[in-house]
């Protein structure tokens, strides 16, 4: 019996062994903290506030780019921490600022990623359908493809600025509040041919055209019908279940993502300009306006109230124009261009005569003269004006 049994105090006796080498190495290497307040080592904690900071805030880089950080907080953009895209920037901070102990930096150490790369952007932008509908993602090619884009190795920063990527007018987080809009290919894959109206049971759903029906309905005469819809330029970023914030954006950069003319664009499809040359013609037009686009073209777009629109012109231009026009003009106001933007019903609503004055006008001003009187006349024009016509001055 005895003999039989040999191989299991072999094995009893290995692993009684091994069991007491395992308890005799524990308790030498075990750390003297491991358990003193739980199942971890307390040591660690000090060892770890010991360390170096890495990371500095996104406020901390106010100090040297204070220009970029505005457009960053004002922008879709603002709750991504600078560290996001540029990385670790504590030893740049203080290399810059000359912390102490910072004269153990070298420029190489101090310096920050800021090379673009199109997976840089990707990272965050690329389309999957694990991440929610409402976050801003692309399909490269279908992007492409959609602003017809002829060149593949575009990078996104040739249109996008990462610090003012969609160029609002107002800051993003205080846009304001509104429902959840839903599209159909937020469920569907692709759009379906019918409406929701039309499926039995579907559940209800929050559309554009449930509360600005007119505006809808107007945007479908309009040139961008069928090629964009609402929410391609009125972007939507949920916040919780019931609401988010809409960007009702309108200004002039957001509208050059499509229609600014460059080498990799089509030059035709969405129709191109060259800025800012294309309003260099009209010298008048307040070129840093951000909303000129949106004032000049918004009848090309939906229904608006006029209201949400202003002048494109300089502050104090209704009293100020005439002056620049005869400077600019030299008195012959028929060469101003004031019907690029307006039409002669418009400037007659203050100049009780047709501006500018029509063809055959110098024949038959006479009667205007004799119904209106010479105060109309001088509006505009001086008596020496009047003098190179006529024998004696106005």
């Amino acid at each position: 019996m005895w003999k039989n049994s040999r191989h299991a105090v072999l094995i009893l006796s290995l692993t009684g062994a091994v069991l007491v080498l395992v308890f005799f190495t524990t308790g030498l290497l075990r750390p003297e903290s491991f358990g003193k307040h739980g199942h971890f080592r307390w040591n660690a904690l000090q060892e770890i506030r010991a360390q170096g900071v890495a990371l500095a805030g996104t406020k901390t880089c106010i100090g040297c780019h204070k220009d970029v950080w505005l457009l960053h907080e004002k922008d879709a953009h603002y709750n991504v921490p600078c560290v996001d895209c540029h990385g670790a920037n504590a030893r740049h901070v203080a290399y810059h600022r000359r912390d102490p102990g910072s004269d153990t930096i070298s420029a190489t150490g101090a310096r920050m990623p800021r090379e673009y790369t199109l997976e840089g952007c990707l990272f965050c932008h690329r389309q999957l359908k694990a991440r929610p509908k409402d976050f801003p993602q692309v399909d490269p090619r279908a992007h492409y493809t959609f602003l017809h884009v002829n060149d593949p190795t575009t990078p996104c920063i040739a249109c996008h600025n990462p610090h003012e990527p969609i160029f609002l007018l107002v800051e993003a987080r205080k846009a304001r509040l509104h429902p959840v809009v839903s599209r159909c290919t937020d469920c569907h894959e692709t759009q379906p041919a019918g409406d929701v109206t039309e499926v039995a049971d579907h559940p209800t759903i929050f559309q554009c055209r449930d509360c600005h029906g007119d505006i809808v309905r107007s945007f479908a005469q309009r040139p961008h019908a069928g090629k964009v819809e609402c929410r391609t330029c009125h972007l939507f970023h949920l916040e919780n279940e019931r609401a988010g914030r809409m960007y009702k954006n309108g200004n002039a950069m957001f509208c050059l993502l499509c229609h600014e003319k460059k080498s990799f664009k089509d030059p035709d499809n969405p129709p191109k300009i060259s800025w800012p040359a294309h309003i260099g013609r009209i010298p008048y037009v307040d070129a840093v306006d951000q909303r000129l686009c949106l004032e000049c073209h918004r009848d090309h777009i939906h229904a608006m109230r006029s209201t949400t629109v202003g002048s494109p012109h300089p502050a104090e231009w209704r009293t100020g124009h005439r002056a620049f026009l005869m400077t600019r003009y030299s008195g012959r106001l028929a060469d101003a261009r004031c019907s690029d933007c307006h039409t002669a019903p418009f400037c007659a609503d203050c100049h009780k005569t047709p501006m500018p004055h029509p063809q055959g006008f110098g024949e038959a001003h006479s009667d205007e003269v004799t119904k209106r009187g010479m105060p109309v006349c001088r509006t505009c024009h001086t008596r020496d004006y009047c003098g190179t016509c006529h024998d004696a001055p106005w």
